[in-house]
């Protein structure tokens, strides 16, 4: 047995040893989503956080060719390998079959992944509406898994497709909820939920100057992160599949300095700013009331935390500008904004103090680049007293909901002074 699984919770070491011992006894979703809330940023690759899910894509069929997983498992081994090097946390695995999953959450478990899994069974009944075997309801559908996989330390979510069309866009609706009530976990690509990943094409990598790899990875996370995609960060995809467009690696093209660096950029920025945004709505500001035109300006907030993203999205000009925020944000007054590094070498942050109720970010962006703030407010009683806002934590009931395995309801504990004041993490 092993005693390095999350929360103390025993597993075997191997997913052949869940088969021979049985299965585990329930693991409530409260339990799966504590760690979630501690974010932050990762200095080594040991150290990287896996409860925000930075992945790869990765198609398992094509690399089966004339083989099935037993006769793979080198090829796999290897390439589950070459992620974990590049930085990654995880995987979200295409085309698997479901006797296959165990087997690779055990070769993702070996370097340090997490792995976000397809179910047979879900994606024909949204695609079809067909009932699998023994099921009427999708409350059947998600109470009898075919096996335990959820309790594999490996596991992260299951992956859920948002359907094609008016009747199987309801299907995946239906089943996305009754996943969330019972606390499973699901990675959703489509619909409005706020746990949606920001999805990169890999593409993106080589298709310009290998120099200028970096702007053009960067602008795409930016643009999704004000799009409101803040559930994790996927890299669509890890190699080529017949048919498609390249992957990110290719046996005839390695990957040059430059591209390694740029992914290790925009890792590095998703670990300090995903695990802060995650779960937040996100709302443009109109650039008219900032003052500046070139720069989009959106804020992100939930209960008592705000944050604001400054984004330069020309391809090419460098924008030094000042960047006025409203004296109200999300409907409280402004009093500071701190600066969130990019980049857990960076150190801390700037402070920024109001002037006269406005806030006025002095920002200096390369093409693509961002800059996020965290915003602290202060709101006013009745009597005109005014409140610190207080951080949020989760409840002990709180609810399983997309890539976080379960922030759940936010409750408020006790006051802390401003200068204290830590949300998001």
């Amino acid at each position: 047995m092993s005693l390095t699984a999350p929360l103390g919770v025993l597993y075997p070491r191997s997913w052949q040893d869940v088969k021979r011992h049985g299965t585990f006894g329930r693991v409530s979703a409260v339990v799966c989503g504590i760690g979630l809330l501690a974010g932050g940023c990762a200095n080594a690759p040991k150290a990287r956080s896996t409860d925000y899910l930075i992945a790869l894509r990765y198609d398992v069929e094509p690399r089966l060719i004339g083989g099935n997983l037993s006769q793979k498992v080198s090829a796999v081994r290897s390439d589950f390998k070459t992620v974990s090097d590049l930085g990654f946390n995880g995987v979200v695995l295409f085309h698997a079959e479901d006797r296959d999953r165990g087997a690779l959450l055990d070769l993702a478990g070996e370097v340090g992944l997490r792995a976000a899994v397809p179910d047979r069974r879900f994606e024909r009944f949204v695609v079809t509406g067909e009932w699998p075997t023994g099921c009427r309801s999708v409350g059947d559908l998600t109470s009898n898994p075919p096996d335990p996989i959820v309790h594999h330390p490996a596991f992260h979510s299951y992956v859920v497709e948002c359907g094609r069309g008016r009747s199987a866009r309801e299907r995946s609706r239906r089943l996305r909820l009754e996943l969330l009530r019972k606390g499973t976990p699901y990675l959703p690509f489509e619909g409005e939920e706020e746990t949606r990943p920001a999805v990169i094409d890999s593409r993106t990598v080589r298709d310009g100057p290998p120099g200028a790899a970096i702007e053009r990875l960067l602008t795409q996370y930016h643009e999704a992160l004000c799009a409101g995609q803040t559930g994790g960060v996927i890299v669509d995809r890890f190699m080529r599949v017949p048919g498609d467009p390249p992957g990110l690696t290719s046996p005839d093209d390695p990957l040059l300095p430059a591209h390694t660096a740029a992914i290790a950029e925009l890792v590095q920025r998703a670990r300090c700013w995903g695990p802060r945004l995650r779960g937040l709505s996100a709302a443009p500001l109109d650039a008219a009331a900032t003052g500046s035109s070139r720069l989009t300006t959106t804020v992100f907030g939930h209960g008592a935390r705000r944050h604001v993203l400054v984004f330069n999205r020309s391809a090419d000009r460098f924008a030094r500008e000042e960047v006025r925020l409203p004296a109200s944000v999300l409907g409280a007054s402004v009093q500071r904004a701190v600066e969130v590094p990019p980049s857990s070498a960076r150190g801390a942050g700037r402070v920024v103090q109001a002037q006269r109720g406005q806030l006025t970010l002095p920002v200096e962006l390369r093409p693509g680049d961002a800059a996020l703030f965290e915003v602290f407010t202060s709101a006013r009683t009745r009597s005109g007293a005014t409140l610190v806002p207080r951080p949020w934590r989760s409840s002990s009931n709180g609810a399983s909901c997309g890539l976080g395995l379960g922030a759940g309801r936010m409750t408020q504990s006790t006051v802390m002074s401003p200068s204290s004041q830590r949300f998001g993490k």
